[in-house]
């Protein structure tokens, strides 16, 4: 995948800057150090631009709510449709 500029597709390809992309929801973030946590970015720390609206409360919405997957359920992750566990769903739908 392409990302906004020359400097966002290095590091995040060389891993060395706590910055990371989730294509399945389209967030990007940056690892909180001492902790699993992390905080999510609206814009490019290089070049200033919006990156892309975050899906991760569509994903979450889709699959409880209009799927009926139970999120108590530990297991639904293996009953999902594979187009689920990739960035496939928002590309389908257009988002």
């Amino acid at each position: 995948m392409t990302h906004c500029c020359k400097q966002m597709n290095f590091f995040l390809q060389e891993g060395r800057v706590g910055i990371f992309y989730n294509q399945k929801t389209r967030f990007y973030g940056i690892d909180l150090k001492g902790s699993s946590g992390s905080q999510k970015i609206d814009f490019c720390p290089w070049c200033n631009a919006r990156l892309p609206e975050d899906l991760s409360e569509k994903y979450v919405q889709l699959i409880f709510e209009e799927l009926g997957f139970n999120p108590l359920d530990i297991k639904y992750k293996k009953s999902l449709p594979a187009e689920f566990k990739s960035d496939e769903w928002w590309k389908k739908r257009g988002l």
